[in-house]
């Protein structure tokens, strides 16, 4: 990423974190993922969140299945919905050091202060209106907007499965892919990460992984530049760099 420039300071994130609403199914795992999230900003990694939609976003698809929403109606519900799950993850009953915030500044305060911005997106979509109003574009896109939007170099994007999976067989656990250039993933369409995300990713020059939230370690690992098990999305312009999966990995 580029420097700050003068009269321009850093955001200071570490990495954007994309809270996979998937994690949501089952809230002891949940409670897992924020503890883990908690112990990586302990260790000193000043990540910021960017929630999913979550339960809130079922209830929206299962109404569009049965009488489809205009364009306009769908694309500010799930944007709202992303914020209901930022809503209950910074809450007390699933985490002490998270805390859900509206704009950029208020996660520049929270990361000073020690503690884990997780970002209601909805104020800022609304406002800047930056991707299309579509179902292709996910909570994942976001996430990776984000990551560019504060010049952050590492994206993370946490989900119930260990990574990208040849042919979605994530059944198989010889067809996760360890690691793969942004450009081919982007060419590999819809998987455990959305393809706009991936094009956005290439055109962008960003770099990242997908990682099973519900092994919470592998996060602090990764950033920590330690082999995990997980899908390193690489910027094609970047040597390849191996990432261990399966048994000897976290």
């Amino acid at each position: 990423m580029e420097p700050a420039s003068n009269g321009f300071p850093p955001y200071g994130i570490s990495a954007v974190v994309k809270f996979g609403g998937s994690l949501m199914r089952n809230l002891e795992t949940c409670r897992t993922v924020l503890a883990g999230l908690e112990h990586v900003r302990s260790a000193g990694h000043r990540i910021l969140v960017v929630p999913g939609g979550g339960l809130p976003d079922k209830v929206i698809e299962a109404v569009d299945a049965a009488h489809p929403l205009a364009a306009f109606t769908a694309h500010h519900a799930c944007a709202l919905a992303q914020d209901q799950t930022g809503y209950m993850i910074t809450d007390p009953a699933f985490s002490s050091n998270l805390a859900a915030c509206s704009t950029l500044g208020e996660c520049r305060l929270l990361i000073k202060e020690g503690k884990i911005p997780v970002l209601l997106p909805s104020r800022i979509l609304f406002a800047l209106d930056p991707v299309e109003w579509s179902w292709d574009i996910t909570s994942d896109s976001i996430a990776a907007w984000v990551a560019w939007l504060t010049n952050t170099e590492k994206l993370a994007i946490l989900t119930d499965v260990d990574g990208v999976y040849r042919n979605g067989r994530t059944d198989q656990p010889a067809a996760l892919m360890s690691e793969v250039a942004s450009d081919e993933l982007a060419r590999l369409g819809h998987t455990s990460i959305d393809a706009c995300a991936a094009h956005f990713m290439a055109e962008r020059g960003l770099s990242g992984a997908v990682l099973n939230g519900a092994f919470p370690q592998r996060l602090g690992d990764w950033l920590e530049g330690r082999k995990v098990t997980g899908t390193l999305i690489r910027n094609p312009s970047q040597r390849e760099q191996p990432v261990q999966t399966g048994r000897g990995a976290a």
